[in-house]
């Protein structure tokens, strides 16, 4: 089946009783390699069909979030599409790009001031339900104009995804204690006073996240230093530091993971001027999420990959056979092969390996 180790992976990630604030960014990431597109995004849904929070792949441009929810969610989008509302109490799972690929949409409002300011021309949503019918959330892959729109093949896998993110979203999410490296990182400037003077392309969204959730309110917000408690707290330790060349670090721990800012002063070029201070942010990545990834890099069968990622979580090979239900013999064959196509001879050998996937 076509693209059945990149499915197998997102399967493997709605097992993991990951947080939904862990889960939902490597889900986005993962459906990539899935069903291809420029940027993914997912909305939490509340009970009355609003969106409470939601995670947008690449930056937040605060002025287009703040006309989105000011003028045309559940308003005026309903002149070019069905209100956000009105889909996430109906019973459709899936919304198809052909919906929205006519002429009166692409001479909408919402188009041109929401849509083609980022970019953003078809879209394939799914909504994702409990049992019960009631709404948790929404999906939505998009592409840009210059690539191919989104076709059935592609909604139906989508469809055959939903029921496995549905059960991930309703886990009991298991303690993440674990942070690896991080792959998210972003800039903030501050200038003596602590106001911010810069921010690089994901800086807002971290700060948003390392703070609490990105909301339609909050999104929507001209970023402030006062908004953000940890840059007060840097700029505080740097001015009471006596080694102006020691950065000042803070972690901050919460349901997206850890957070790690580092703050350091810059002397300006000109004497006269006041210093900067830069502030990197540094999203860590937990340790499950990690792991699917670099086993999704590695030149292994979906079974194989399974055993190797037990044997990651501290399994016997005798317990992963028990978990598998397969005979332990088959278990042995299969590290013996996974061990020779990596060539490794341990276990801490095979973490070495994926550590450089």
């Amino acid at each position: 089946m076509k693209h059945a180790r990149a499915i197998a992976t997102v399967r493997e990630l709605c097992s993991l009783g990951l947080p939904s604030e862990v889960f939902v960014p490597a889900l986005l990431e993962a459906m990539h390699a899935v069903i291809p597109s420029a940027r993914n995004l997912f909305d939490w849904i509340d009970s009355g069909g609003r969106i409470e929070r939601y995670y947008f792949e690449g930056a937040i441009d605060s002025k287009i979030a703040r006309l989105y929810f000011d003028e045309f969610y559940n308003r005026r989008e309903s002149e070019a599409m069905p209100r956000f509302s009105d889909l996430a109490l109906g019973s459709a799972i899936i919304r198809g790009a052909q919906e929205l690929d006519r002429p009166s949409f692409y001479n909408s409002a919402l188009y041109n001031e929401i849509w083609r300011p980022q970019d953003l021309h078809y879209h394939l949503e799914g909504i994702i339900r409990r049992g019960d019918g009631k709404a948790l959330g929404s999906i939505v892959l998009y592409r840009e104009k210059t690539d191919p729109i989104f076709i059935k093949e592609e909604e139906d896998l989508l469809a055959t995804l939903i029921p496995y993110i549905a059960r991930a979203m309703q886990l009991k999410p298991k303690s993440q204690e674990q942070f690896v490296g991080s792959r998210r990182k972003a800039l903030v400037n501050l200038d003596h006073r602590g106001q911010i003077r810069y921010l690089s392309r994901d800086a807002h969204k971290l700060l948003l996240l390392a703070h609490g959730n990105v909301t339609p309110s909050l999104a929507g917000a001209e970023p402030c230093a006062n908004d953000f408690p940890t840059l007060t707290v840097l700029c505080r330790a740097l001015a009471r530091s006596t080694d102006a060349l020691k950065p000042v670090l803070v972690t901050l721990d919460n349901d997206w993971g850890r957070f790690e800012f580092h703050a350091l002063a810059l002397e300006p070029a000109d004497a006269q001027a006041p210093p900067m201070i830069a502030v990197t942010i540094q999203h860590m990545e937990a340790a499950e999420v990690f792991k699917a990834r670099a086993l999704q890099a590695v030149p292994l069968s979906i079974m194989q990959k399974k055993v190797c990622s037990l044997l990651l979580s501290g399994l016997s090979q005798r317990e992963i056979a028990s978990r598998l239900g397969v005979a332990p013999n088959t278990v042995i064959d299969h590290v013996r092969k996974i061990y020779l196509k990596l060539d490794v001879h341990s276990l801490e050998g095979l973490r070495d390996r994926l550590l450089q996937s």
